[in-house]
C-alpha cells in the first residue's frame, strides 16, 4: 500500500519543481509532515530529472552551479603540527592519495575534480553518497541509486495470525535505513539498466560519507537549493525562446509598402489582365526604389524585446542567483560601482561559509580514514604518539586576491601594524596558503642573493655626488 499513501499525500502539496502543471495561485497549505514526505520518491525523480536537464541546457543555471563551486570547493591542505619533519610528512602523503590513481576507485579523478563534482550532484540531485572501498579509495553513488527496497515487502510472508504486522519496510525512508533517533544505518544501492533499476547490495552507514541540503531535523534525504527556483528558470527560458520568436518574426517582414495606384511597383508598363510584379529584392545591397505618387515603402521595426521585458528578466534572474546566495553584480559586472561589488562579495562569502563547512568535514573524514589505511599499508609511518585528529591540519579556502592592489595591500599593512589583524590571516584570506612558507621562501632567496652576491636594488646604497670637475 506504499503506492497508495504516496499518490495521496501527493494531491495537495510538495515542492512546485516537481509539478509538471502551471497555477495561477497556489492555495496555502495545511498539512505539517516531514520533507521526505513532502518530497516523496516519485517527485524526487521529477525535480532530479528536471534539475539535472537544467544543468545540461539552461545557460544561467549552469553557469550560477559553476560560480558556486568556484568559491566553496576549492581548500588548500596546510598541516599544523608544529613539527616541520612532520608537516612535510603529512603534505607529502595527501599529495600521493590525492591522485587520481589513489583516490577514485575508478582511477579517473582526483581529490579536486572529485570534490567538484561532488559539489555539484549535491546542489543538482539534493544529496549524494561515497562509500569507502578497500586500499582508501572512495565510490561515489549519486541520489537516484539510492532507493526503496520494495521487494523486502514482497519477501516478508504471510500476515500473523494476530493481525499484528510490522512492515519490513518501517524504518526505510527512501532507500536510507534509519533507527528511532534517526541514524541512518544503511543505504540501498541500485544499478541502472537500460529502462530500470536493480538492486546492487546494502551498504553500512558506517562505510559511507554523505553530503547534502538538509533543512528540518527530520528530514532524512537531502533536497536540492534549486528546488525552490526550478520554475522560475524553466519559465525564463520559455520566455527567452519567446522574444527570439518574435524577433526573428520581425526580420522576416522586412518591408511595407503602402499606395494608392492600382498595381505595385514598376508595374505601370502592364495590361490590365497581367498579375502585379510585387517584388522587392535586396540581394545585390541597398535598392533605389521608384515610387508613384501616393506610394510609400517603409522598413518594419520591432523594439524585441521590450525594455520592460529586459527589467523582468533581470528580477528573475535574481530570484535564481538568490538560490545560492550569488549576488546579481556576479552575473552583470556593470550593475554596480566597485563598493557595491566589494560589498556584495563581502556578503557573498560570509554566506559561503556554511557551504565550506560542509566541505571541510567531507574531507577531514576523508583524510582520517585515508591515514589510518595508509598506515596500514605502510604507505606513511608516523610518530606513535601522533593524534589522527583535524587539529593537526587547516584546509584553508582558495584566496580572493587584490582588486585595487595598492590601497589594498596599503590597508593590510596597516591593519598588522595596528595589531588588528596577523599575517597568517591575511595570506591566507588573499592566497590561500601559510604566512610561515612565504618567510621561509623569502629566507631561502635572501641566503641565495649573499651566495651570489647579489645585493637587492633596495638595499643598495645610493651613489655618491660627484664633485664638479675644474678643469685641472
Amino acid at each position: 500500500m506504499d503506492w497508495l499513501n504516496e499518490a495521496n499525500g501527493s494531491l495537495d502539496f510538495g515542492y512546485d519543481g516537481a509539478s509538471s502543471s502551471s497555477k495561477n495561485r497556489k492555495p496555502k497549505k495545511m498539512k505539517l509532515m516531514t520533507e521526505d514526505k513532502q518530497l516523496r520518491a516519485t517527485d524526487r525523480k521529477v525535480l532530479q530529472s528536471t534539475t539535472r536537464d537544467l544543468r545540461r541546457n539552461e545557460v544561467a543555471a549552469r553557469w550560477i552551479l559553476s560560480k558556486h563551486i568556484d568559491f566553496v570547493v576549492r581548500h588548500n591542505f596546510q598541516p599544523n603540527t608544529g613539527d616541520e619533519s612532520l608537516d612535510n610528512t603529512l603534505r607529502d602523503f595527501y599529495n600521493y592519495c590525492s591522485k587520481k590513481e589513489q583516490f577514485d576507485i575508478s582511477g579517473r579523478y582526483d581529490l579536486g575534480t572529485f570534490m567538484r563534482m561532488l559539489e555539484s550532484s549535491a546542489v543538482i540531485d539534493g544529496d549524494v553518497y561515497c562509500v569507502r572501498q578497500r586500499g582508501g579509495y572512495l565510490q561515489a553513488i549519486e541520489s537516484d541509486r539510492v532507493r526503496q527496497p520494495t521487494f523486502l515487502a514482497e519477501k516478508s510472508g504471510v500476515t500473523p495470525s494476530n493481525g499484528e504486522y510490522e512492515s519490513p519496510l518501517k524504518n526505510w525512508v527512501q532507500g536510507v535505513k534509519i533507527d528511532v533517533t534517526g541514524r541512518h544505518k544503511s543505504y540501498a544501492v541500485w544499478k541502472r539498466n537500460e529502462t530500470n533499476y536493480e538492486f546492487e547490495r546494502e551498504v553500512s552507514a558506517k562505510k559511507v560519507i554523505g553530503m547534502g541540503f538538509w533543512d528540518r531535523f527530520d528530514q532524512t534525504r537531502g533536497i536540492s537549493p534549486l528546488a525552490a527556483v526550478v520554475d522560475t528558470i524553466m519559465d525564463l527560458n520559455e520566455s527567452y525562446d519567446y522574444a527570439l520568436a518574435k524577433a526573428k518574426v520581425a526580420q522576416l517582414f522586412a518591408l511595407s509598402i503602402t499606395r494608392e495606384a492600382n498595381w505595385g511597383l514598376g508595374d505601370d508598363a502592364q495590361d490590365d489582365d497581367s498579375d502585379p510584379n510585387r517584388s522587392v529584392s535586396f540581394d545585390k545591397g541597398p535598392q533605389i526604389l521608384d515610387l508613384d505618387p501616393g506610394e510609400e515603402a517603409n522598413f518594419l521595426t520591432a523594439g524585441t524585446p521590450e525594455t520592460a521585458t529586459q527589467d523582468f528578466w533581470k528580477d528573475m534572474i535574481g530570484l535564481t542567483l538568490k538560490s545560492l546566495n550569488i549576488p546579481y553584480c556576479f552575473w552583470d559586472e556593470s550593475y554596480t560601482n566597485f563598493n557595491g561589488s566589494r560589498t556584495a562579495l563581502i556578503l557573498y562569502l560570509r554566506s559561503c561559509e556554511k557551504d565550506r563547512e560542509r566541505q571541510v568535514a567531507f574531507r577531514n573524514e576523508w583524510f582520517m580514514w585515508r591515514l589510518k589505511v595508509g598506515i596500514l599499508k605502510g604507505e606513511i609511518q608516523l610518530p606513535s604518539s601522533f593524534d589522527i585528529d583535524p587539529k593537526n591540519w587547516l584546509w584553508v579556502p582558495d584566496g580572493l586576491q587584490y582588486w585595487d592592489t595598492m590601497k589594498e595591500a596599503s590597508a593590510d599593512v596597516t591593519l598588522i601594524e595596528n595589531g588588528l589583524r596577523s599575517r597568517t590571516e591575511i595570506r591566507r584570506e588573499r592566497f590561500g596558503d601559510e604566512w610561515a612558507d612565504v618567510a621561509r621562501k623569502l629566507a631561502e632567496e635572501q641566503a641565495l642573493l649573499e651566495e651570489l652576491n647579489i645585493v637587492p636594488p633596495d638595499l643598495r646604497p645610493e651613489p655618491q655626488p660627484q664633485e664638479p670637475f675644474n678643469g685641472e
